[in-house]
Parts: C-alpha cells; structure tokens; sequence
C-alpha cells in the first residue's frame, strides 16, 4: 500500500515537473514578440487634462479646458514619468505656452533628465510643441523628466503656475530597440512569475498551458493596444503576482490539508465520516480564490484607477487615523438625511495603511482583498448548507468575477463592500454555531457580528431585518443550545454597537435641523404608484446587469435543491426564506418609500450558491459538463471586462444594480 502511495506521489510530481516545462516553453517563445510589441508603437502619447494624466504628470494644478485643448497648469517644479519600453524612444515632445499678462515676459523651462540638467527652453504666448533629445536609458524602467518652472500668480487667484501643458509625447527614433530594457526586463519577468504561479496552482490537464497562453496573449495585446497600461503598473503588478505566488507556495498547502480534513455535517448536527472534497478540489478552491484576488488586485492597485468614491473613503480613513472615530453623512438610505457613520471599516484597514503609507492603496486594495474572500466562504457555507463540494466551487466561480461585485469595485463603495464580507462570514458563523455550539465560535460570532453593526448603516439596515426574521424563525426549528447560543452571540455584539450609535450619533443628531428631505410616507408612497411600472423597470434591469440573465435562472431553478437538500441545516430554509422576504420588504420599501437599501447586492451569497447547486447537477454528464464550464468562463470574462474596462478605459458601469 504504501509503495503503491509513493508511486502516485512520484506520479504527481512527474506531472507537475511536465506542466512547469511546457510552461517555460511558452514563456520563451513569448519573449520575442513581448520585445516586438514593446517597440511597435510609434509614440506614448498622455494627453494632459484628459483622465489617467495623473499617473505621469505630478506637480501640476486642477484640470482646466477651453474650447480648442483641456490642459493644466504647472507649478514650479514638475515631473513627467513615462515607463521606458525601449531606448527607441528618447524624442520628447511637449506642446505648452507659457501665458502671461502684457509687459510680462514668458516663463523658461528647465530640463533634467537622468538626474542632470539637460536643456531648457523659453516658451511662448501661444501654443507650440518642443522637442528635445532625451539621453539613453536603458536599465530604469521608466523615462523621469524633471521641469522647473518660471512662476506667477494671475489675477483673482492664489495659486503659481508656469506654464499650460496641453500633451506630452515620447517618439520613438528610426532603428531596432535594444534589448537592454527597463520595460523589457521586467515585463518578461512578471510574465515569468506568473507561469512561475500557474505551475504552484498545480492545474489539471490542459488547463495550466491554456492559463499562460492566454496570460502571454493578454500582456502582449495591452502593449499593443496601449503601451502604457503595462507600463505604469508594471511595479504593482509584479507586486502583487509575487505575493499571489508566495501564498500559493507557503498558505496554500495548509489550507488545502485544513480543506481535506472537513468532513460532511449530517441533519443530525454530527459531523459524518465521509471527506466532503477531495484534495483536487481543494486545490481548484485556492485556484479560484487567487483568481479573484488577482482579478481584483490587479485593478485595484494599478495607478490609473481611482475608484469613484475614493475621495470620501481616504478623507474618513484619514479622520480615523487621526483619532476621530465619530463622523457624519447624508446617505441615500435615509433620504439623504446627516446620518452617523460607523468606524470599523477603517478601523480595520490601519494595519494595512502603516504597512502602505498610501491611503488611496489602503482603500483599494484592503477592499478587494476582503471582498475576494467571500470567494472562499461561499464554499464553506455550501458545505454546511449540504451542498456538494462541486456546487460550491461552481458558486466560488462564479463570484470571482461577478458583474455586480465589479461594479461596487469600481464605484468605490468601500464600507459597503467590507460590510458584505463581514456578513457573509458571519452567515457561515452562524450555520457553524448552531449546529455545533462552541465557546470559540460563539466568540468569533460576536466579534463578527460587532463588526457587522459597526461598518455601514445601510448594510445594517439589512442585516437587522435578516437578522430578526431569524431569531424569530429559529426558536422553532433549532436546538436550544443553538438559539441561545445564536442570540447571546448577538446580544454581545449589541451590547457594544448600541451605546456607540446612541453616545456617538444620536445626542449630535437630536439638535440639528431636520432635512428638507424628511421622509413623508404619504407622499412617498403616492409618488411610487405613479412611477411603480418605471421603478420595477428598474429593478428588472439591475438584476440583469448584476448577475446575467442566465445566472439569475439557474438561481430560480436552484432554490428548490436549496431547501431539498438531503443533509440540509436546521436553518436552511429559514435563511433562505428570510433573505428572499428581505429582499421583498426593502424592493416595495424603495418603491413605495424611496428608501434605498443595496438588498440585491446583500442577496449575492443566495444567488451564487443556487446557482452552483445547478451548474453542479449539470456537470455530473460530459455534455453538461461542457456546458456549465463555458457559461461559468462567460460570467467571468463578463466581469473582467466590465472590471478591466472601467480601470484601464475609465468606462462607467452602470450603477442601477447598487441602487434598486
């Protein structure tokens, strides 16, 4: 037997050893193009005033526009930052005027480059493009130019400009480019990396060459397409990719094995002695979850995006680090009403901002990574719903890229965001506590739940009503020992966020005027009768752009597995009752009231999980299978272009699916 054992290791290993060699083969038949598409352009060209100057131009005033140009001004020292794709280019063009009033004379321009002055120029009233010969670079991997300006303060204003740049440009010269590059070097090293994590994922079959295939594709197309989009990421990503890779070598073993070791939880509250997922799938469930975070990292931390609300976030992080846990805002939920804001979701990222120093990042990237971990939770809690492993890696795919996370990603509702993960991990706590009540889990119970209380008003709003519909529902159908331990945990939990909302939020609030918004339910409820088809519209429109038509039926068709299920939880269909009837109080509530609670979004964890109870009903016959594969693959490429377009295109996803 135990030769027998050895023999399938050394199998494996023989296996995997294959898989890394074909995947090295790939990447060095892709070194060759990757230089090509690094020198195919003819020029990088940023317009200043447009969206993404950010990343390049630094030192420079607030957009501004007219009707031939959008440009901005500079202050006196400004500093260009262009990645160095190849020594080609090294012509740098700069169209500016440096304006001043009558009898003023225009402003000169100073040049340094590679950390030594390198020309200077003396601009003109009017618009006109300068060239200048930049000296070779090879090494760095991007091109810095410094300007130091002549300054004034027009009239009417505080601030000192020197001169309106309207676009910068670097051409590239006649001749091959070198190898020698910045750009080059790294690139081809984060494509290495990445194989270098497709071979720790240890992916069946064919599935790893395919992996590299289209991550070699994906990295030469965007050079093409735009060369900057690889450039002005390339440390965050390379960043990221190797972080990705050293979990996979170091955590993914563990959780793998802590995976294996989960057994099947029968009606009975026992645990059976049957393995409920094989260490293959346990492998695929870390796959999936660094697919999400991959996904989401690699958008989140590029410095082009910004997401929508990130002004809001990085000012209230910046007031909690600062000491200030109370602060206020004028939420949708409450009609736009000054409403208390709970700290715990920026409490929760200092950690990660002492270890970023950047707050914007902090926010970003803190966001989603914890919103990539519902990933992981969704399979958890399949398990203690009685679903198959394979339902809940199918409802792990489908979250890695779900249409409507990405859209929240890219709006920015980061408190939102954080809430949804403390309450889906506070939903696989409560199935774990009531059916096996423990101290530790009664702990951690609370401490989510306090978390849950203390992140963002909306999602409360929710949660409350969840919450109630199951301490109420639950007497009935559980044991005592797990409803007393259900609603002590909560107690807890409440004993520590009431006094915050009541000392904090509501002496302030007692004193200030009342809104002109005050919420009239008369009025309210005669303006939903008239608009009721239109807002229905609505809410049938956000539920297709958030989860896809074909997603949102297999949900309807995986309900019924849901409460059919054989080995199900004594408060399986309690949970899914009462999510179903909060998604119906709060649909007429914004209807007939106009109070906005993102319920679809809270109903997320339901719909993949119904859906994957079908998808893995389907797989079980090849045609199936093949099937099920490629209608997962759509909702995630869905998501990723959606993602992806709005980081690196800046194109808006609607945000109907967060606001009905």
């Amino acid at each position: 037997m135990e030769g027998t054992e050895a023999a399938v290791v050394r199998t494996q290993h023989g296996i995997h050893r294959y898989g890394f060699f074909r995947l090295m083969i790939i990447w060095i038949l892709a070194l060759p193009t990757l230089w090509y598409s690094l020198n195919a352009a003819g020029e990088l060209r940023v317009d200043v005033g447009q969206w993404g100057d950010h990343a390049i131009v630094r030192g420079v005033h607030g957009r501004e526009s007219n009707p031939l140009e959008d440009y901005r001004w500079t202050k006196e020292h400004t500093t260009i930052s262009l990645p160095n794709l190849s020594n080609r280019y090294r012509i740098l063009q700069i169209r500016t005027h440096g304006w001043r009033p009558e009898g003023m004379p225009t402003p000169s321009v100073q040049f340094i480059s590679a950390n030594r002055q390198w020309g200077a120029l003396q601009t003109e009233r009017t618009l006109r493009t300068y060239s200048i010969l930049l000296p070779e670079s090879t090494l760095s991997s991007t091109v810095e130019i410094a300007l130091t300006s002549e300054t004034f303060t027009p009239p009417d204003d505080t601030r000192t400009v020197g001169i309106a740049i309207d676009w910068i440009a670097l051409r590239a010269l006649d001749g091959p480019g070198s190898l020698a590059s910045g750009q080059f070097a790294g690139q081809a090293l984060l494509l290495g990396l990445i194989f270098v994590l497709i071979a720790l994922l240890a992916l069946p079959g064919a599935i790893a060459p395919a992996c590299g295939l289209l991550a070699s594709t994906a990295l030469i197309g965007m050079n093409v397409i735009e060369p900057l989009w690889v450039g002005v990421g390339l440390i965050q990503w390379l960043t990221v990719v190797t972080l990705l890779a050293g979990a996979t070598r170091f955590v993914a073993p563990r959780l793998v094995r802590a995976l294996e070791r989960m057994n099947s939880a029968d009606p009975l509250l026992r645990p059976l002695p049957e393995t409920w997922i094989t260490e293959a799938q346990a492998r695929v469930a870390w796959a999936l979850l660094v697919a999400a975070l991959l996904v989401r990292l690699a958008g989140a931390v590029h410095p082009l995006f910004d997401a929508r609300d990130i002004p809001v976030h990085t000012r209230w992080l910046s007031t909690v680090a600062h000491g200030q846990l109370f602060f206020y805002s004028t939420p949708s939920e409450f009609q736009n009403r000054q409403t208390f804001n709970p700290p715990a979701a920026y409490i929760v990222l200092l950690p990660l901002h002492l270890a970023l120093g950047d707050m914007r990042l902090t926010v970003q990237a803190g966001t989603a990574a914890l919103d990539a971990l519902i990933a992981v939770l969704l399979l958890l809690i399949a398990r203690e719903l009685g679903l198959s492993a394979r339902a809940g890696l199918f409802a792990m795919a489908l979250y890695a890229a779900l249409p409507i996370s990405m859209t929240m990603m890219w709006w920015g509702f980061a408190a939102n965001a954080i809430a949804q993960t403390w309450w889906v991990l506070l939903l696989w706590l409560l199935l774990r506590l009531t059916r096996a009540p423990d101290r530790s889990l009664l702990a951690l119970f609370a401490i989510v739940a306090l978390l849950c209380f203390t992140t963002h008003v909306g999602a409360l709003v929710t949660l409350v009503a969840f919450l109630g519909m199951i301490i109420v529902s639950g007497w009935r159908v559980l044991p005592r020992n797990g409803w007393r331990a259900m609603v002590a945990g909560l107690l807890v939990a409440g004993l520590f966020a009431v006094p915050m909302y009541f000392i904090a939020a509501a002496a302030p609030l007692a004193n200030a005027p009342r809104s002109p918004t005050t919420l009239d339910p008369i009025a309210s409820f005669a303006e939903g009768l008239v608009v009721w088809s239109e807002r229905v519209d609505l809410v049938q429109h956000a539920l297709t752009l958030g989860f896809l038509p074909p997603i949102l039926a297999l949900a309807a068709a995986g309900l019924p597995l849901l409460f059919t299920a054989r080995k199900r939880h004594p408060l399986q269909r309690t949970i899914v009752l009462s999510m179903l009837a909060v998604c119906v109080v709060f649909f007429f509530s914004y209807v007939f009231l106009q109070l906005l609670t993102r319920y679809i979004y809270f109903a997320t964890p339901l719909v993949c999980l119904a859906a994957g109870a079908v998808l893995a009903r389907l797989a079980v016959r090849p045609v199936g299978r093949w099937m099920t594969y490629s209608l997962t693959l759509f909702v995630v490429w869905s998501g990723v272009v959606l993602w992806f377009g709005g980081v690196l295109l800046r194109i808006k996803p609607s945000l109907v699916p967060l606001t009905q």
